[in-house]
């Protein structure tokens, strides 16, 4: 019977290292696509917040979201959203996106009126989750160069100069705190959007843990065509998960030396106890 014994902890030993870990988890953000009434902008009234195609609403950020100042508001800077619509909705007119928005029918514009520059801006969202340890967090965000397009709807009607693209910047924070961003270039062409994404693996104890986690979308405003009269980035579908770090998986050569490790302690008792 001991020996019987033994040889079921060794059978069930293999299946306990190679337990498999859980899958992501989706962390919950409030309106991620935009797609919420935007109230409180200079969208003409009958649309009730129900923003139409073509048109540029600017005001608040967006439902759910805060705006964010790296070094307090400065003259021209606008938050607003879009409905960029497609080539058939803006025809005869350039579209701003021809192929429209990523997800839904709205993007979040983060629009700087000037080819100076100036201090970075956004808007940012406290999400209810906090950071915990041993856990893959991977934020995912579109990003769109807007081209130069023509507005429809009032109060902005004209021809809008939108060449070039003054950089972006997506952060993920744990209690205030950047604990990965993504800056790199995705190579956009004008009104096209692109897919950044950034990944951060947290070890036993991480120095925010427990702390709210924060998503921040940032117009980085670098102007990189002068004498444009404003450059603009745009967002949407903002995803984040989250995934335990899977147990570490042993190999067969480490297997089978635990295996005889345990065969041999089994024996040992057994041996002790006869004695």
């Amino acid at each position: 019977m001991r020996w019987i014994h033994v040889v079921g902890w060794l059978a069930l030993a293999p299946c306990l290292l190679h337990a498999p870990g859980a899958g992501a988890d989706p962390v919950a953000v409030a309106n991620p696509g935009f797609e919420a009434l935007y109230l409180g902008s200079n969208l003409p009234p009958e649309y009730g917040g129900d923003v139409p195609t073509g048109a540029f609403p600017t005001g608040p950020a967006p439902a759910g979201w805060t705006a964010y100042y790296a070094s307090g508001p400065e003259a021209g800077m606008y938050i607003g959203v879009l409905n960029p619509g497609t080539s058939a909705d803006h025809a005869p007119d350039p579209p701003c996106f021809p192929d429209g928005a990523p997800e839904g029918d709205n993007v979040v514009l983060l629009y700087m009126d000037g080819d100076d520059g100036g201090g970075e801006y956004g808007v940012e969202q406290e999400l209810a989750a906090t950071l915990e340890a041993d856990t893959v967090y991977t934020l995912t965000v579109e990003v769109g160069d807007i081209a130069s397009c023509a507005g429809l709807v009032p109060p902005y009607t004209s021809f809008f100069d939108l060449d070039g693209f003054p950089g972006h910047r997506i952060q993920l924070l744990a209690g205030g705190v950047v604990i990965a961003e993504h800056t790199a270039s995705l190579s956009l062409e004008e009104g096209e959007f692109g897919t950044a994404q950034l990944q951060i693996t947290t070890g036993d104890a991480p120095a925010q843990l427990g702390e709210p986690l924060s998503i921040r979308l940032i117009n980085r405003n670098q102007p990189d065509e002068p004498g444009v009269s404003g450059l603009e980035v745009d967002f949407d579908d903002v995803r984040l998960d989250a995934t335990p770090v899977p147990a570490v998986p042993v190999s067969g050569w480490a297997a089978g030396a635990l295996s005889l490790a345990l065969m041999a302690l089994g024996f040992a008792r057994v041996r002790a106890r006869r004695a």
